[in-house]
């Protein structure tokens, strides 16, 4: 276990260099694990673990079906940012929670104000991804398709700090989401009421009723604080 720690870490390194020697520039797609790990002599799972590294860092992205590509700099300055600040709150999963609720409850309301007719495509192809995948059992899709209704939302406001602070806080969430929904049964009641609360939000957005798509982020994000992170509801 500890050698394939090494080695995933000097995996990481490498790919670290390759990124900052413009190898790999920002938007590309990373060969596969297979190539990579041939290409340099480790095991699949060496070359994963390093991948999962750089990931969790912050520098790439998974895209479920697509590969793993190289994040912009200003996600990666973004998701740097985002590590110093949880690193030093004790009271972190709570202090998120209160910032995503400001930050999703305005990009929901400014989303239903100016989408476009690609926003809407996107939007329907995220609520639509996010429905199929919670009705199934892969909580990776889950949490990848959570993530991107959310982002696309996010775009849907025209202002590019809010895609940007979308994107990098989901993807230092990731992990704690990860740890939020593991305890989730599939199918259950609770399952159903995220289903419920996002397909509100989308139709909320999509009507073009500001008023509806606050409440409906303010709905769902409260729900997640009391019934998914145990936390006490805002008004204790």
């Amino acid at each position: 276990m500890h050698k394939s720690h090494k080695g995933g870490a000097g995996v990481a390194l490498r790919l670290e260099r390759a990124l900052h020697a413009g190898k790999f520039k920002p938007g590309d797609r990373l060969p596969s694990e297979r190539d990579l790990a041939k290409r340099w002599g480790h095991s699949r799972t060496v070359v994963r673990e390093g991948i999962a590294m750089l990931v969790a860092k912050g520098s790439l992205s998974r895209r479920h079906g697509s590969g793993t590509f190289v994040n912009s700099l200003e996600l990666q300055r973004g998701v740097e940012i985002w590590r110093d600040v949880t690193a030093q709150d004790d009271h972190i999963q709570e202090d998120l929670i209160e910032f995503r609720h400001m930050l999703e409850c305005r990009s929901a309301e400014l989303a239903a104000k100016r989408y476009d007719d690609a926003d809407r495509h996107r939007l329907e192809h995220a609520g639509t991804e996010v429905e199929r995948a919670w009705e199934g059992t892969d909580t990776a899709e889950q949490l990848r398709t959570d993530a991107a209704l959310h982002h696309a939302i996010a775009q849907a406001t025209h202002n590019p700090v809010f895609a940007v602070l979308m994107q990098s806080l989901h993807q230092v969430l990731l992990e704690h989401m990860r740890l939020t929904h593991a305890g989730l049964e599939f199918q259950s009641k609770l399952t159903r009421d995220v289903q419920h609360q996002h397909r509100k939000l989308v139709s909320a957005i999509l009507a073009r009723d500001t008023v509806a798509a606050r409440a409906a982020a303010s709905a769902h994000l409260d729900y997640v604080r009391v019934r998914l992170n145990h936390l006490p509801p805002t008004s204790a």
